[in-house]
């Protein structure tokens, strides 16, 4: 029986693990909402424009002189909604990278915006922003290639994944309680079962964060990973949440099944 419910909480993490990826990174519209979030946030935001100021700077170092000030500025940029149409063809292009099978790191051409981005160096000092090259923006890395998950070698495998390990999951349970002799405890077994997927669901939402990040030297793609994980994993956390209940609910029914069981009163013996 221990074997046996072991086996349904693994399955039920799989799958739950599973239907998150798929639902929530691997469709293109959840990914488009849930990284345009991500994009919107201030942090997300002050990462983007040092990044956009270390371009510019490694073409001409002199505007490290007046760096605080066009970061500033970039940032009020992309706050007002000059960059909204560069985000969305940046989230299309993001969720492509991130389901291919490349190890690439993202980069992205930010040529056709150089106006826009220079713009605010071109407030603050004129003659250094004209000296900004075109192609100082042709390959901006956005995130570097020890931050892209795996999902691209397992997206098409994601749906059958999902269906399959939860199936698997409630066949067990069900064949565990109706051959057990115990059926109560055999209940309790599942729902302590599911019970330990759920929180193992939730733990993993909350603190494979940091983890994920532990390893990432550099400063922007730290920050969008680092808030992409708390927005994305939203979702993972209400799974968890569900599972735990749905176990918790289970467990409970099974335990008073039992004590209604060991209060039943005995038949009296023949004499």
């Amino acid at each position: 029986m221990v074997a046996i419910a072991v086996l349904i909480s693994v399955l039920t993490f799989t799958a739950a693990v599973a239907f998150w990826m798929d639902r929530s990174v691997a469709r293109e519209d959840a990914f488009r909402v849930n990284a345009a979030e991500v994009l919107a946030m201030d942090s997300s935001q002050e990462a983007l424009a040092a990044r956009l100021m270390d371009e510019a700077i490694d073409e001409v170092p002199l505007l490290a002189l007046v760096r605080g000030a066009g970061e500033r500025a970039t940032i009020v940029l992309l706050d007002s909604g000059a960059f909204d149409s560069v985000f969305d063809r940046l989230i299309v292009e993001g969720h492509r990278h991130v389901v291919s099978q490349t190890d690439d790191p993202f980069t992205a051409d930010l040529t056709d915006v150089r106006a826009v981005l220079v713009a605010p160096i071109a407030q603050i000092a004129p003659d250094l922003a004209e000296r900004v090259p075109v192609d100082a923006f042709e390959a901006v890395v956005i995130l570097d290639s020890d931050a892209l998950p795996v999902v691209g070698r397992v997206a098409g495998w994601l749906p059958a994944v999902s269906v399959f390990a939860a199936a698997a999951a409630v066949f067990l349970g069900v064949a565990l309680v109706m051959v057990s002799s115990r059926r109560s405890i055999a209940l309790i077994s599942v729902g302590l079962a599911v019970l330990i997927a759920g929180i193992g669901v939730w733990v993993w939402s909350r603190f494979g964060g940091p983890i994920a990040t532990a390893r990432i030297a550099d400063e922007l793609t730290h920050v969008l990973v680092t808030n992409g994980y708390a927005v994305f994993t939203r979702s993972l956390r209400a799974e968890g949440l569900t599972l735990m209940a749905t176990g918790a609910i289970v467990a409970i029914a099974g335990l008073v099944g039992t004590l209604a069981t060991s209060h039943k009163p005995q038949a009296p013996r023949s004499q």
